[in-house]
């Protein structure tokens, strides 16, 4: 993740540093609405940029998905770029449209606008009569996009709908990508900005026509069967198993999308080490609309389509490991458990399990694995004080030298990384998914 904040950094400086070169008569403007005409431009191409991002993120690509760590972290980057180009939009839409309603009110006088290259054979010439056309549509769909954005970070509607209001907002980028590349200024046109923002918003439009064709995880689709389910009505988890014979294999830690007949893929953790055989298992705990109702839908043989894997959860660090669970989160590290039962890994290893609601059946297979895999398994229930990191402190040796994984509660890892940071450890170090997908 801070890799991508570096290059999208670096991205916006060296636009920067185009646009500066491109107005190279900016300190010298005396009049506003030549600054005011330079800014538009200027907050019109950050914007675009970081639109263009935010389509790219979206791709589940796995040169992104590996640029950005892991498919979670890409999801979260295109929450807030998107969050972020919208907010510069806004901008670019202030300045572009305040002055006009202080030129109606009198408070400005009006500008003297220029023609433009007079040569009617020019390039400019034939997208000029575009240009009134590309002012309307951008508006329209700025506006648009504004509203989609605020339904989808608000969290108000479904899954369906999120997924929907995720198209429309592609539509409205195509839209916003013809206003910017129309309406870049003739006088930047000799200047390598140009190109490189044409070059920005060309690969944006291509993510967009690629969502909006439904291709994205196309690659990664495959055809399964539910073999056996169980539901646990202490803990409320379904523990799903699937077939999937053409699968490819994953990596412990690793997650997928499960669509089922009537709803949309919804990710969820393997909690199964890779079998040639194509089983999976899943863990999948109630906590919304469909998961509540999962257990009266599944049967025997029934069909489902599996989309992955993605995620970069892996246990490869070679130094001394602690692993925290906080209820389904355990998931994560039930296919690591049954990995290295076979692996003869001697990482020194401690996980911990913290769960409201312990299943008896879950935790005595969770200690036979833990001993088959040589882990230092310790269970920590609504008995117990609540896990922190003096706890740990007292029954880990060196902890702030030990490589950290966890997976649970957002809440919760939030107290352990600040109590952690107070201690002087290192968070980059310091591991978990961050399952919030929307």
């Amino acid at each position: 993740m801070r890799k991508f904040k570096i290059t999208a950094a670096l991205l916006i400086a060296v636009i920067t540093g185009m646009w500066f070169h491109a107005e190279a008569h900016l300190l010298p403007y005396d009049n506003f609405f030549q600054w005011r005409a330079a800014f538009v431009q200027y907050s019109g191409m950050i914007a675009v940029t970081l639109m263009s991002l935010t389509m790219l993120l979206a791709l589940r690509l796995p040169l992104i998905e590996q640029f950005t760590h892991g498919l979670d972290k890409s999801y979260r980057l295109h929450k807030w770029t998107g969050i972020a180009a919208v907010s510069t939009g806004a901008v670019h839409w202030l300045i572009a449209i305040v002055p006009k309603y202080l030129v109606g009110a009198g408070l400005l006088e009006r500008p003297i606008k220029g023609g433009g290259p007079n040569n009617p054979d020019s390039f400019y010439a034939l997208i000029k009569p575009l240009r009134g056309l590309a002012e309307q549509l951008g508006e329209l769909a700025f506006y648009t996009l504004v509203v989609l954005s605020i339904v989808a970070v608000v969290g108000l509607i479904r899954y369906k709908g999120f997924k929907l209001s995720h198209k429309l907002m592609s539509v409205a980028f195509l839209v916003i990508a013809f206003h910017s590349a129309i309406l870049i200024k003739h006088s930047y046109w000799p200047y390598p900005i140009t190109y490189f923002c044409l070059t920005l918003i060309a690969a944006g439009s291509l993510a967009a026509v690629y969502s909006l064709l439904g291709r994205i995880g196309k690659s990664k689709h495959y055809l399964a069967k539910v073999a056996s389910f169980n539901f646990s009505a202490q803990n409320k988890v379904v523990d799903l198993q699937l077939n999937v014979p053409r699968w490819r294999g994953h990596h412990s830690g690793q997650f997928a999308f499960v669509q089922f007949p009537g709803e949309e893929p919804h990710p969820f953790t393997i909690a199964s080490a890779y079998s040639e055989s194509g089983n999976m298992r899943f863990m999948i705990k109630e906590l919304g609309d469909f998961t509540s109702t999962l257990k009266n839908t599944l049967s025997i043989g029934q069909a489902v389509k599996v989309e992955g894997p993605y995620g970069c959860f892996n246990f490869s660090d070679p130094d001394p490991q602690l692993w925290l669970a906080g209820g389904i989160g355990i998931a994560a590290f039930k296919a690591i458990l049954e990995e290295r039962q076979s692996s003869m890994n001697n990482v020194k290893t401690d996980l911990y399990y913290c769960t409201d609601t312990p299943d008896e059946l879950l935790i005595d297979e969770l200690q036979q694995q833990a001993v088959n895999a040589n882990v230092t398994l310790t269970i920590v229930d609504k008995q117990e004080p609540l896990l922190c990191v003096e706890t740990l402190q007292q029954q880990i040796n060196y902890l702030l030298t030990r490589k950290i994984w966890f997976c649970g509660p957002v809440q919760f890892s939030a107290a352990i990384k600040r109590d952690l940071s107070k201690q002087g450890y290192n968070l980059a170090h310091y591991h978990e998914e961050l399952f919030e997908m929307r």
